[in-house]
């Protein structure tokens, strides 16, 4: 069985979205973490800051605005 997983994570700034599509063969725990950790790198490369044990996120337009406020 194929499922296909839509993950997201939110800035906890501004609120917007960051979205992965995946495709996991079956429902294993392994898989499912397996791409969180994707999603969590996807939004890195997207100059997202993850931090906390990837539990606070902060998208790049707030990061800008955090360390230039003017």
């Amino acid at each position: 069985m194929t499922v296909r997983l839509l993950a997201c994570i939110e800035c906890d700034e501004c609120h917007v979205h960051f979205e992965k599509l995946a495709s996991i063969q079956g429902l294993r725990s392994e898989a499912l973490a397996e791409e969180v950790h994707e999603l969590v790198l996807a939004a890195e490369d997207h100059e997202w800051d993850c931090r906390k044990n990837a539990t606070e996120h902060i998208c790049s337009c707030c990061i800008e605005r955090i360390h230039n406020p003017f």
